[in-house]
């Protein structure tokens, strides 16, 4: 880069240069860094879900950075992909379902999510569903969303469905709330567990 002028204008353009450079040093090296898992069901409920990463990436990039696990509903029904997912849910910031709302949650998916809610222990997050409608759908309370907000409720997790203005973390739960969410998420695994009698991939 050429600058033009005096010697004194040339060395108060360095001096800035500089100091821009390391203040974008120090933001880089202060960002919060957030683990996130991302559920789709297909390709179009996947677009979503990036396009909802941008978003989330767009209004945060100068004080937090992101590292995404991207999985389908086809990933969770095999044995290793679920199992390593399961892994990265139980101790994920954010998790993210982008999914149709017209139909029921796949026994399989369920199972999967029961896993890792009675493994998250104290971790704090949010749990984000992503609506993908289709065209003629009614205005009908999806059972999908119902089962995800009370999903996020019991694993002790914030229920979004826009990027919040701030990814502050809560206070975390009591003992007492942490019991109580253990013995939910048993009776609702239990109760799946019935309901198929093959062994499970994600088991």
């Amino acid at each position: 880069m050429v600058f033009y002028g005096s010697p004194s204008r040339v060395g108060e353009a360095k001096f800035l240069r500089i100091t821009m450079a390391e203040s974008v040093e120090r933001v880089v090296e202060t960002r919060t860094a957030w683990s996130v898992v991302v559920v789709y069901e297909d390709t179009m409920t996947r677009e979503l879900a990036v396009k909802f990463c941008d978003r989330l990436v767009e209004r945060f990039w100068t004080t937090d950075e992101f590292e995404v696990s991207w999985l389908s509903f086809a990933d969770l029904q095999e044995a290793r992909p679920a199992h390593e997912a399961k892994q990265k849910a139980a101790v994920a910031n954010l998790i993210i379902f982008a999914t149709w709302p017209e139909t029921s949650m796949p026994v399989e998916i369920r199972g999967w999510i029961e896993n890792w809610v009675s493994q998250r222990g104290d971790h704090e997050g949010a749990l984000f569903g992503l609506l993908v409608h289709a065209s003629g759908m009614t205005g009908r309370t999806a059972e999908k969303y119902v089962y995800l907000r009370a999903v996020a409720h019991r694993a002790g997790m914030d229920y979004l469905t826009e990027v919040p203005q701030n990814l502050l973390r809560s206070m975390p739960d009591s003992l007492e709330s942490y019991t109580e969410r253990a013995d939910r998420v048993t009776s609702v695994l239990d109760e799946i567990l019935r309901q198929q009698e093959p062994p499970h991939p994600w088991s």
